[in-house]
């Protein structure tokens, strides 16, 4: 006699299939999604790596320095950054870039300009010292180091015999020697040197009414 508290196992068999029998269309529905969802995930690439660089935060021009708040670091995909883009940790806050350049445009090391006197000092500016003999231009080489003196004068080409020369700047590095076209009309020759921001408004103040020389130090 059957046990009515444990029924034959195939009574539980019978009910299962009679359950798939009602259900089969939405089973099969599901069983064909879930088949087609893992064959896109078989199909599908792997999502493309991405490298985080320093992008303009907005629209930017080259008229001054950068500054922290002018870029901003964003992951990009690896195909698309350009050749030289910088990463956050490049830290180009205080550089100037060479042209104009949009919101969100990728930020490489071709747009930026290093400072002419980088060289020699992150705080040294270029400053163009037009100096009374051009003669004295022949005989330096970008690298020399000199000193610029400053003296009163009687006329465009001379200096007073009783003046006495001030010196302006010390031990400073020449950078360039313009060519001699690029005088511009004015007496005397131009030389570039690397000169602390102090030291190029003292020239400046001194090449308005006086007459400007150079000693070479080696």
């Amino acid at each position: 006699m059957a046990d009515p508290d444990h029924p034959p196992p195939y009574r539980h068999r019978h009910a299962l299939v009679r359950f798939l029998n009602r259900r089969r269309r939405p089973i099969a529905a599901l069983l064909g999604a879930t088949a087609l969802l893992s064959a896109l995930l078989v199909l599908r690439p792997p999502p493309e790596p991405t490298d985080e660089v320093l992008v303009a935060a907005h629209d930017l021009d080259a008229s001054a320095p950068l500054t922290d708040r002018d870029l901003t670091p964003r992951a990009l995909p690896v195909s698309t950054l350009p050749e030289g883009a910088l990463p956050p940790s490049a830290e180009p806050s205080g550089r100037s870039l060479n042209a104009p350049v949009r919101e969100g445009e990728v930020i490489t090391d071709a747009r930026l300009s290093d400072p002419p006197a980088l060289a020699y000092g992150p705080d040294l500016v270029a400053a163009p010292v037009r100096v009374a003999d051009p003669g004295t231009i022949a005989l330096l080489s970008p690298g020399n180091r000199v000193d610029v003196l400053a003296a009163s004068g009687h006329d465009e080409l001379r200096f007073t015999r009783t003046s006495s020369a001030t010196e302006v700047v010390t031990d400073r590095p020449v950078l360039a020697l313009p060519p001699e076209g690029d005088s511009g009309g004015e007496g005397g020759a131009l030389v570039l040197l690397a000169v602390a921001p102090e030291e190029a408004r003292a020239l400046a103040g001194h090449a308005a009414s006086e007459r400007l020389s150079i000693t070479i130090r080696g």
